[in-house]
């Protein structure tokens, strides 16, 4: 989940916008063909350095073996020392501010959060919605934290906008440039440099495996100015792609899983897209790890060092609701346990088990 949120120069802080592994990336072999089915990458991330370290652009000179990520050539001329990088080639239309279902407490299920919650209130927030009529829990759902790769729910919903007003086809042509290969891998199968891929494949590996090289090339194909914009638009006042920070809270989470699962995100038919890639994402260890096998859940997680999340649509028997669980445990066991354990609790009070 790196993103060159601020500036493309401060790379660690950047690093810790991704959910990556701790195992080094493998070694290089001959790049895959865009059919190919990559190696799953591992959920542990690489931690951050204790300091902030500003590492330099690297010029990709002719002599590099894809600079370039335009197949027909970069239709400008990047600035000395600065590599080719995508660029937006426009704006969607504004917005209007979303209208959630209106939310009414449940007592009962605060109460079931509450104690599936425990003695780790301090490290967790937690949102659940019936989507059948509003009613549900929140246990400090304005708190802020880290998004980790949650961010990348924020680069899709930009995506279908884009999609949806002409300003991209999911069809067009792109090479992995060298530049987004050596700044951004941090999972086992990672897109590679010189892989070439239609934009829709490289969505589709952002969200399915949560890859950071596919996050960021989508990222800059939309521009980080545009997704900040919708998210404003939508009434959203702490999620933000900052140069220091990526901010968010379960309550805004769960406002854009419930725009998702209502189909009315972007459209009918990109929000029913967006569920087909949510509903089959490979880091299954949270919400869906405990709930009864065939459990049909649309979710996306995130990890770092000070963050385990996961936000998700739960398609039970008896409720469909929106369920998000923020923790500052990091990626450690304890912060993943604490998520499946909360997640199996909310479903056995809505299906009496």
């Amino acid at each position: 989940m790196p993103a060159r949120l601020f500036a493309v120069g401060l790379l660690a802080l950047l690093l810790a916008a991704c959910s990556g592994a701790s195992t080094p990336p493998p070694t290089s072999t001959p790049a895959a063909t865009a059919t190919e089915t990559p190696p799953p990458p591992t959920e542990t991330p690489i931690p951050p350095p204790t300091t902030v370290l500003v590492t330099p652009l690297v010029w990709l000179g002719e002599d590099d073996r894809c600079a370039d990520p335009y197949p027909q050539g970069a239709p400008y001329e990047p600035l000395p020392g600065q590599p080719i990088l995508l660029r937006p080639v426009g704006k969607p239309p504004e917005l209007a501010p979303y209208q959630p279902l209106t939310f009414t407490a449940d007592p009962a299920l605060e109460q079931v959060v509450r104690q599936s919650v425990g003695d780790d209130e301090a490290h967790i927030a937690v949102v659940v919605k019936n989507l059948a009529d509003g009613r549900g829990a929140a246990l400090a759902g304005e708190r802020s934290f880290y998004s980790a790769s949650l961010y990348k729910i924020w680069v899709l919903l930009e995506t279908y906008r884009h999609r949806e007003a002409g300003l991209l086809d999911f069809d067009e042509r792109y090479i992995i440039s060298d530049y987004y290969e050596d700044e951004f891998v941090l999972n086992e199968g990672e897109l590679a440099a010189c892989d070439e891929v239609t934009l829709g494949e490289v969505v589709d590996q952002m969200i399915r495996v949560s890859g950071n090289v596919a996050a960021l090339f989508v990222l800059d194909r939309v521009g980080m100015d545009n997704v900040n914009e919708t998210l404003r638009d939508l009434g959203l006042e702490v999620s933000r792609y900052r140069p220091d920070s990526l901010p968010t809270t379960a309550a805004e989470m769960a406002l854009l899983m419930e725009m998702i699962a209502r189909r009315q995100a972007v459209s009918e038919t990109a929000s029913d897209e967006m569920l087909a890639l949510l509903s089959d994402t490979y880091f299954n260890d949270r919400l869906p790890a405990l709930l009864p096998e065939g459990t049909r859940v649309a979710h996306k997680t995130g990890s770092w060092s000070n963050a385990s999340h996961d936000a998700g649509i739960v398609y039970s028997p008896a409720a469909t609701y929106v369920i998000v669980v923020l923790t500052d445990f990091g990626y450690s066991d304890e912060g993943t346990a604490a998520i499946a354990r909360i997640s199996r609790a909310v479903y056995d009070y809505y299906n009496g088990s």
